[in-house]
């Protein structure tokens, strides 16, 4: 079964506070171009690759 993503949602508005004059609030888009200019990072656990060449186990010699 598939999971449901859920929507994004923006906060409202705080009337309390105040903006400096010529100054925007952060936009949905330019978050979202944040976002996207980060690194990947896995979505799971990566297992570490503990075969062959890589195995902490194994004498490395032995390929030699």
């Amino acid at each position: 079964m598939a999971r449901l993503k859920h929507a994004v949602r923006v906060a409202e508005p705080d009337l309390n506070q105040i903006t400096i004059p010529g100054v925007q609030p952060v936009s949905l888009g330019e978050r979202l171009q944040f976002q996207a200019g980060l690194p990947m990072q896995p979505r799971r656990i990566q297992k570490p690759l503990d075969i062959g060449f890589w195995d902490p186990m194994r004498d490395q010699l032995q390929l030699f």
